[in-house]
């Protein structure tokens, strides 16, 4: 299956269900190639293997070492939960209500998310663990045009937004939630 065909709507049915559709082994890998290739993905546990993508102009890369310490009121899971709300949100910005984003996990198959099918992170399957907030694996999600997109570093700690609309969708939603910037490049 390609991107955007299927049954209802032009997705599968079971995207209207829960959002989430994975590819076949084939789609997925040309999907994850172009991406990779693109953004010059290089997964690392280390800080000389950092940042993961090239990252692209506009961009941002916010430190989530407060979350990941716990530091956020109410403590990590709240933190995370308080991310995951960031990004799907963004997500929905970027996004009409009918569009999908590409989903990529460097070791697990890539898929589609359709951000506008849940209101809430938390009922997204696996939004704590590498889907909507990088612990223990990475997330990344991105546009169609590859025009505006999320990464989540879960060993830098960190969170690249990038693409004109999503870095402004982002510090719009971002109420002293995440204060830190490590990296940022300005619009070209």
């Amino acid at each position: 299956m390609a991107w955007g065909q299927g049954s209802v709507r032009g997705y599968p049915a079971v995207v209207e269900a829960d959002g989430w559709v994975d590819l076949d082994w084939e789609a997925g890998q040309v999907l994850w190639s172009d991406f990779a290739e693109k953004f010059r993905f290089r997964a690392g546990t280390k800080s000389k293997d950092w940042p993961a993508i090239a990252e692209p102009a506009p961009s941002v890369v916010w430190d989530l070492s407060p979350i990941f310490a716990g530091a956020y009121p109410g403590g990590f899971l709240a933190g995370a939960l308080a991310v995951a709300g960031l990004v799907l949100g963004t997500l929905q910005d970027c996004t009409d209500w009918y569009e999908t984003v590409a989903f990529h996990d460097w070791v697990h198959p890539s898929g589609l998310f359709r951000p506008h099918s849940v209101d809430e992170p938390q009922v997204v399957s696996g939004w704590d663990t590498g889907g909507l907030f990088p612990n223990g694996d990475y997330t990344i999600f991105v546009g169609r045009d590859y025009a505006f997109g999320v990464l989540g570093h879960p060993w830098e700690q960190s969170l690249c937004v990038f693409g004109d609309h999503a870095v402004d969708a982002f510090a719009a939603r971002n109420h002293d939630i995440l204060e830190r910037v490590l990296r940022q490049r300005d619009r070209s």
